[in-house]
């Protein structure tokens, strides 16, 4: 599929959105009196108010999304206090982070935040990101889901909710240009074909050319093209029978990363001392914090390819007292990348053919699901659901080092192969004791089977790992209204992310078990003055427990395995608020402080490159590893701030708005033994708009005052000398646009 053919796709889908509109343009953008808590969401696989719900749950709307200009899940996510996105070399490092949880072995196929569309359980790392226009909004579910939506919902779940055709036509489309040539077209156009009947289509084209400097070439942090296009089919004859059909396709081409080796300057001395190295110096890493560059130093033939074809059937019945629902899915993920991996060392001076280039490749990843659940809701006194899961993945990934484009000499390859078979049975059950007071209980047994092909083809060493984990979780909460719109709650739950396979001859350690947490809550929830004022807070302790870590192998030579053999506990609260000070003035401001710290006794083995003894970096020795006891879990943000306002200026026949966003997060350590960090970084985005009978011409900066920043980084290891190097994923400065958005 050729980028004109793309461009020319999503605008077309504008272009019949825009000859659908005659006469039919409406007034948007009138500010209403509620300050937010009207916002329905489905955050417990129903439709409630968010402000009823016991739990901390976040929706960032299609209108939030547009005036923050959020592209990506890690813009989505400086908008909620308490989670973080960590992403590097293409999307392959992708992981989110909340309330102080974060996946300490990265390489893993799993994340300890499971991230869903419409329910639907997304598993590629690389594929995470959807296009955001195609959404109503994005509900952000703080604390362990797992007994609710399964899939390492461990510390959490960020879930897509998909917007609906309605019975009337309607649509959207939007065209924007920018700095750093941004270019972008969308278009959504939603039509009832009968009175039972209804679909939609949308379709997305943008380029970017990136912010970050490379003296090798163009910038970075930009893509090619990224398009997606999506068809929905929803069919409701009024009889209680349900059905709908979505399909998704996304692809991209992004610039290749933006990545900087950072030199040495600490840890143990090399030896033997071999000059130059890509550490850059007789040390074995870097310490203290890492400071974005003012350039990088990239080969221009570095890039990567996405691509994501997700189709999801729904069919619902409602009975009357009981509904039964079923929701069935397959999705097949493709990510293929070619990364320099020398960038600025030996002073960057080195040829494409010198150059050293990680090959990576992830798919296919194919998955399928299906769930059917019994539900019944809205009981005066008992509201109860059970059902079943079914889920299957394949998944390949193949990474190969070599120099030059053509990866001669390689110094790698391998290609792993590994299948995921999931079952589970769940239950729910909500007594409601009196009108204000109520206890539900979740609960969910899951038998997991793993198996893997892992081909190293250097040697052509075959391992064929296999294993099989059957575990429960729970989550049992109370709440009690104890005035109008206000609920105190409290929450006992488990969460449990799946185990998985080492790459190691070692049969004994081929494999690693669950992560599991138990997590305590107590909060609250209260609305004022007809909605004008919202204030939430909460706080939490996490119990985290099997945490999985790499050791030492018990045979020389092979890579360190990941086990289970870590604990950590996290202590945090957050306070959230929104409000309006007058009809036009719309406030929120959201806090989260989390201390995330490794327990007494935890040992980390992970680190004897860079310190052969504890001594060489001023760390305590236990055994052949190093006491971390106490110190921070590593990309996790103490503080996170997030803030916003607008204000809406009513003028004879149209609104003027001016809107303004801020994000901060504190420093985060990037490994275990926290002598790296990653800096405090602080986000303000604006957007002034213009709105008259659906039509919307705005003025944007996003990272208006350019903050230069390291989104996060990766210690790997070099065997010749053996000492490590540290590359850090640089981020976009700022950029400026307008755009041009009509609705009808």
């Amino acid at each position: 599929m050729n980028t004109k053919w793309k461009a020319a796709s999503a605008a077309a889908i504008a272009l019949a959105a825009g000859l659908a509109w005659p006469a039919m343009a409406q007034e948007t953008g009138a500010s209403t009196d509620s300050a937010g808590g009207d916002i329905i969401v489905t955050a417990r696989k129903r439709e409630e108010s968010i402000q009823s719900i016991p739990a901390a749950v976040a929706a960032v709307t299609q209108e939030t999304l547009t005036r923050s200009g959020a592209q990506s899940l890690d813009d989505v996510v400086r908008l909620t206090p308490g989670v973080t996105f960590n992403s590097g070399n293409a999307g392959g490092l992708a992981a989110p982070a909340m309330r102080g949880i974060t996946n300490i072995t990265t390489t893993t196929f799993d994340n300890n935040v499971g991230v869903f569309l419409d329910g639907v359980y997304l598993s590629a790392k690389s594929n995470l990101d959807i296009d955001l226009f195609n959404l109503a909004r994005v509900e952000v579910i703080k604390g362990p889901q797992s007994a609710l939506y399964g899939n390492n919902a461990f510390a959490g779940a960020i879930n897509y909710v998909l917007d609906r055709p309605g019975d009337s036509l309607d649509g959207r489309i939007k065209a924007s240009v920018g700095t750093d040539d941004l270019y972008e077209v969308a278009g959504k156009i939603s039509a009832p074909i009968t009175d039972s009947l209804s679909v939609m289509a949308v379709g997305t084209y943008s380029h970017f050319g990136g912010t970050i400097d490379n003296v090798q070439g163009s910038n970075l942090g930009g893509w090619d093209y990224k398009f997606s296009g999506s068809g929905m089919i929803d069919f409701d004859p009024g009889s209680g029978l349900t059905a709908n059909l979505f399909y998704y396709h996304y692809e991209d081409k992004l610039d290749g990363g933006a990545n900087y080796m950072f030199t040495n300057d600490c840890g143990g001395t090399i030896s033997p001392v071999i000059l130059p190295n890509r550490g850059g110096s007789d040390r074995r890493f870097k310490c203290g914090t890492l400071e974005a560059p003012d350039a990088v130093n990239v080969d221009t033939g570095s890039f990567s390819k996405r691509k994501t074809n997700l189709g999801i059937a729904r069919l619902g019945y409602d009975f009357g007292p009981v509904a039964l629902r079923y929701t069935g899915s397959y999705a097949k993920y493709d990510t293929y990348a070619l990364q320099d991996q020398h960038l600025n060392s030996y002073g960057g001076t080195l040829t494409t053919a010198q150059r050293r280039f990680t090959q990576p490749y992830v798919g296919p990843v194919r998955e399928w699901s299906s769930e059917l659940r019994l539900e019944s809701y809205g009981n005066t006194v008992f509201d109860w659901a059970l059902g079943g899961y079914y889920y299957d993945r394949k998944a390949n990934q193949t990474v190969k080092v070599g120099y030059g484009y053509d990866q001669t000499s390689p110094s790698l390859d391998l290609m792993n192969i590994e299948n995921t078979t999931m079952k589970s049975v769940f239950g729910l059950a909500n007594f409601k004791i009196t009108p204000t007071l109520s206890i539900e209980a979740q609960g969910r047994w899951t038998w997991e089977d793993k198996e893997g092909v892992y081909t190293n083809r250097l040697t052509n060493a075959v391992l064929r790992p296999e294993d099989d984990f059957s575990y429960g979780t729970y989550r049992v909460t109370g709440n009690w209204e104890w005035d109008a719109d206000k609920i105190l709650y409290a929450v006992v739950a488990s969460g449990t992310k799946s185990g998985g396979f080492n790459n190691t001859a070692v049969v004994t350690e081929q494999s690693y078990g669950p992560e599991k947490n138990t997590s305590f809550e107590i909060g609250s929830k209260n609305t004022f003055l007809d909605g004008r004022v919202i204030i939430n807070v909460a706080a939490y302790y996490i119990d985290w427990t099997d945490v999985q870590l790499s050791v030492p192998s018990a045979i020389t030579g092979q890579v360190n395995p990941v086990t289970n053999i870590g604990s950590a506990t996290v202590k945090g609260f957050e306070f959230s608020t929104a409000f309006k000070p007058t009809p036009e003035w719309d406030v929120s401001f959201g806090y989260n402080y989390a201390d995330s710290t490794w327990d007494k006794g935890t040992v980390d083995y992970s680190a004897s490159r860079i310190c052969p003894t504890a001594a060489a970096c001023g760390l305590t020795q236990v055994g052949t590893g190093i006491d971390v006891s106490g110190f921070m879990i590593p990309r996790i943000s103490e503080h996170q701030v997030a803030a916003a306002t607008t204000y809406t200026v009513p003028l004879a026949t149209s609104d003027l708005y001016v809107h303004a966003d801020m994000s901060f997060r504190s420093e985060q350590g990037t490994n275990a033994i926290a002598l790296q960090k990653v800096p405090a970084q602080t986000f303000v985005n604006g957007r002034i708009g213009w709105i008259k009978d659906g039509y919307e011409i705005a003025i944007f900066a996003k990272n208006l005052f350019n903050e230069r920043y390291v989104i996060s980084s990766v210690n790997e290891p070099e065997f010749v000398p053996s000492t490590t190097f540290t590359t850090g994923f640089i981020g976009n400065g700022r950029v400026v646009g307008a755009s041009v958005e009509a609705k009808f």
